[in-house]
């Protein structure tokens, strides 16, 4: 997987995952993806992932997934996942891990759920 940072918002970054979600995109080093991106401090951060451009994902990639939900969660930010192609869709809900992420249509529902969270 490749993971980019499409923009840095008032209210959000923007990343963006390419490629199939596999074990072999997480290093043993200790240092989670977003933070090797957005720094110490990511856990504090609204994210938007674009997931169109990932074809698949792994049992690994469902870990990170929720691992990463609870952390920034923790940290006092929010992960939102947009555009989920429906193989990937279809795996999450399987496992029934769709429940415990944010996942909407597209850019434009993120956009709306983050502005939504914000008014409560």
């Amino acid at each position: 997987m490749k993971l980019s940072l499409i923009s840095i918002e008032r209210d959000m970054i923007r990343l963006e995952a390419d490629g199939p979600i596999t074990t072999a995109d997480f290093k043993s080093d200790g240092k989670h993806l977003f933070e090797q991106l957005l720094g110490q401090n990511w856990t504090k951060n609204v994210v938007v992932l674009d997931f169109e451009k990932v074809s698949s994902i792994d049992s690994s990639a469902i870990g990170w997934l929720i691992a990463t939900t609870k952390e920034i969660g923790a940290g006092g930010g929010k992960l939102v996942l947009h555009s989920v192609q429906p193989q990937v869709k279809q795996i999450l809900a399987l496992v029934r891990v769709d429940r415990a992420l944010t996942i909407v249509k597209d850019e434009a529902a993120a956009r709306a759920a983050i502005a939504e969270g914000a008014a409560k």
